[in-house]
């Protein structure tokens, strides 16, 4: 009888420790970069890609990182012809899909770096999700060049 108890309680804390591993590897990041910004800028934006190979949607309500005084989300969005960007609240990561964070659309934005980031510094920033999840995302800083030339906004000059 003891030995069938012990093996029901192992059974229990392997199907636990299944679901909390699943739940935490069911979130995914790739190709994580900030464009790096002329010394002095205020503001820095970040980007990336999200995985959720979950099945149940993850929202996505908060990031932060030690390299900025804060760390907002943001979307760019056309209003008559004009470029706004709009912060978000929340943002939805359905279940098996992924989200791409780019230039003129879906961005972290950096605010105030606490020093200079130049092309190949590493910055950290952790995502937080309304069901208590977070995910530490690591960004590539890179270099300007041919950037700016293809529709990205310069963010260092909005005013934030």
């Amino acid at each position: 009888m003891q030995k069938a108890k012990f093996s029901l309680v192992l059974a229990l804390l392997a199907g636990v420790w299944g679901s909390i591993a699943n739940a935490a590897s069911a979130l995914m990041a790739e190709d994580a970069w900030i464009r790096e910004a002329p010394p002095g800028a205020t503001a820095l934006a970040g980007y990336l890609v999200l995985h959720n190979h979950g099945s149940e949607d993850r929202t996505l309500v908060a990031a932060n990182s030690r390299a900025f005084d804060s760390v907002m989300l943001h979307r760019t969005v056309m209003e008559d012809g004009v470029a706004k960007m709009v912060h978000q609240h929340t943002i939805t990561l359905p279940a098996g899909e992924s989200l791409t964070f780019k230039p003129n659309d879906y961005h972290l934005m950096l605010m105030r770096p606490k020093h200079s980031l130049k092309a190949g510094d590493k910055v950290d920033i952790s995502l937080e999700f309304k069901n208590g999840e977070t995910l530490s995302v690591t960004h590539e800083v890179r270099g300007m060049e041919g950037e700016m030339g293809h529709g990205a906004m310069d963010h260092g000059h909005m005013g934030h």
